[in-house]
């Protein structure tokens, strides 16, 4: 167990070493992407108009308060100088001229408190024009993200649009044929089924003239049998002259005549060898004369 152990952390040390590594090179990767976004954003921030006002409006209290300091040392020596003048002569115009100097620099100086005064507001100014153009900055950089990305996902939308209506269409294109094969072969039944009715139709007026005309002849056959067999009775009426005993054998043989007729009604072709038997009567009636 303890070897096993010791080989589950050989193996996961290599790994843990690699996943540090990757996450230097990507913090490395990172970095300039992200310095190169704050500089972008430092400058549209910089380059916003209420930023660039208060900016300049702090250059102008720097280049006033810049005077004032250069008035306000002006004053001092000149101050420095009338009190000066004043020690050495005591006259009334030397006090005088140092009263005016004294007068002189604290009216500088009291500007140049003023200025300061300025500056700090400046300055304020300038850092909520910052802040202020951040948030304006960030705004918009929101409303192009919101945009930028409502107008990713209309146009997925659409493309996911075009794909379902493609797969609407294939569906349906298939339903639609499944239901227009069977429409179509319950169609083609009805009309094989009228169709044979009427070959049935056809065949049955086509072939009525021709039974019609078979019943006829079966008709017409048992008649020319009726004349034949007059012709065979009369011979047996000449045996019956001569010989008695051949005249009473004729009717049994005239017997046989009519069953023979009565078959050749469905067969013609017996009705034949029944008339060829009777030809043996007429050969009777010479042996009589004799």
């Amino acid at each position: 167990m303890p070897a096993a152990k010791a080989k589950r952390k050989a193996s996961a040390a290599p790994k843990k070493a690699s996943t540090t590594v990757k996450k230097a090179v990507r913090a490395k990767a990172k970095a300039p992407r992200a310095a190169a976004k704050k500089a972008a954003a430092n400058v549209s921030v910089s380059a916003m108009p209420v930023v660039v006002k208060a900016e300049q409006g702090l250059k102008k209290i720097e280049a006033m308060i810049e005077k004032d300091r250069q008035a306000l040392a002006a004053a001092k020596q000149k101050l420095e100088a009338a009190k000066a003048t004043a020690k050495t002569k005591a006259t009334a115009a030397s006090k005088n001229a140092s009263k005016r100097a004294a007068a002189a620099a604290t009216k500088a100086s009291a500007k140049l408190k003023a200025s300061r005064a300025k500056l700090t507001m400046g300055q304020r100014a300038v850092v909520v024009a910052k802040a202020e153009a951040k948030l304006k900055a960030s705004e918009q950089a929101i409303m192009q993200k919101v945009q930028e990305r409502a107008a990713a996902l209309a146009k997925k939308a659409e493309m996911d649009l075009a794909k379902a209506v493609a797969l609407f269409e294939k569906r349906f294109m298939k339903k639609r044929a499944a239901e227009n094969k069977a429409k179509v072969s319950q169609i083609q039944k009805k009309l094989v089924a009228k169709h044979k009715q009427a070959v049935k139709q056809l065949s049955s007026k086509t072939t009525a003239p021709k039974k019609s005309a078979a019943k006829a002849a079966v008709k017409k056959s048992p008649a020319k049998k009726a004349a034949a067999k007059p012709a065979v009775k009369k011979a047996p009426a000449k045996k019956v002259a001569t010989k008695k005993t051949p005249a009473k054998k004729a009717p049994a043989k005239k017997a046989v005549a009519k069953k023979t007729a009565a078959k050749s009604a469905v067969k013609k072709a017996p009705a034949k060898k029944a008339v060829a038997k009777k030809a043996p009567a007429k050969k009777a009636a010479p042996k009589a004369s004799a």
